[in-house]
C-alpha cells in the first residue's frame, strides 16, 4: 500500500464533498433515488440495516480534543473557508484494536442546540490526522497535517439533525496503527456555509465502532 499523502489542513478546507448517489454517499434525507435510501446518512439498499444484527458496539469519547487551538471550548463553527477556527482534531481510545473485523464506524457530531436553521445543507470532511499533535502545540499554531482515506458527511439545520459519517474505511486504517493520531474535521463545498457543533459535552463528539463477531457453531442435533 502507498504511503498515506499527507494533506495541508487548509488544502483540505477547500476539497468539496460529492453529492448524495448511491453506493455509499453522504445523505441527510430522502434523496437517494429509487431503490435506495438514507440509513446512517449514507445511501444504501432499501431495506438493507446499517451495521449487522450480530456485531458488537464500542462507543468511545474523546480522549483529547482542539479546536481553535482550545481544549475546552464548548462549541466550535465549522465554516468553508480558511479560517483558522474551522477545524476539530479528536483522537479517541484504541479498545477496538484488539484484532477483530471493523464492520462498521460512524463519528456523531451534534448541531448546537438553538442554531438558526439555514437552507443550505454544511458538507463536511473528515480526515486522519497524519502528524502528532496536542493541544498545546495546536495552540502555538502547530498544526497537524491531515492525511487519506476521507470521508464524506452533511450538516442540515433545517431542521437540526445529528450528524452522523461513516468512517468506517477510516477506522479501519486507524486501527493498523497502535498509536494513531485521531481524525479531523473540517467543512467544504460552497464559502460561506456553516455549522456550529457542541465539543464539550457527554457524547459529543462521539465514535461508534462495530466489531464482527463470530457466530458460535450451533450443537448438531
Amino acid at each position: 500500500m502507498a504511503s498515506p499523502r499527507l494533506v495541508s489542513i487548509w488544502l483540505a478546507l477547500g476539497v468539496a464533498a460529492p453529492g448524495c448517489s448511491p453506493g455509499g454517499a453522504a445523505c441527510a434525507g430522502p434523496t437517494c433515488g429509487a431503490g435506495y435510501e438514507c440509513l446512517a446518512n449514507r445511501c444504501a439498499v432499501a431495506g438493507g440495516v446499517p451495521v449487522p444484527r450480530d456485531s458488537e458496539r464500542i462507543v468511545l469519547s474523546p480522549i483529547e480534543l482542539v479546536t481553535s487551538g482550545r481544549s475546552s471550548a464548548p462549541e466550535v463553527t465549522l465554516a468553508s473557508s480558511t479560517r483558522r477556527d474551522s477545524f476539530v482534531l479528536a483522537r479517541f481510545g484504541s479498545s477496538y484494536k484488539d484484532g477483530s473485523e471493523i464492520a462498521a464506524a460512524f463519528l456523531l457530531l451534534t448541531i448546537t442546540p438553538g442554531t438558526a436553521p439555514v437552507a443550505e445543507d454544511v458538507p463536511l470532511d473528515v480526515w486522519t490526522v497524519g502528524q502528532s499533535w496536542s493541544a498545546d502545540s495546536v495552540a502555538r499554531g502547530s498544526l497537524p497535517g491531515f492525511s487519506r482515506p476521507v470521508a464524506h458527511g452533511i450538516a442540515r439545520t433545517s431542521p437540526a439533525l445529528p450528524v452522523r459519517v461513516d468512517v468506517t474505511h477510516l477506522v479501519r486504517e486507524l486501527a493498523r496503527t497502535p498509536g494513531d493520531d485521531g481524525l479531523g474535521v473540517v467543512a467544504s463545498g460552497a464559502s460561506g456555509t456553516a455549522v456550529t457543533l457542541v465539543t464539550a459535552a457527554a457524547g459529543a463528539p462521539r465514535l461508534e465502532v462495530y466489531l464482527a463477531r463470530p457466530r458460535r457453531a450451533q450443537a448438531a442435533w
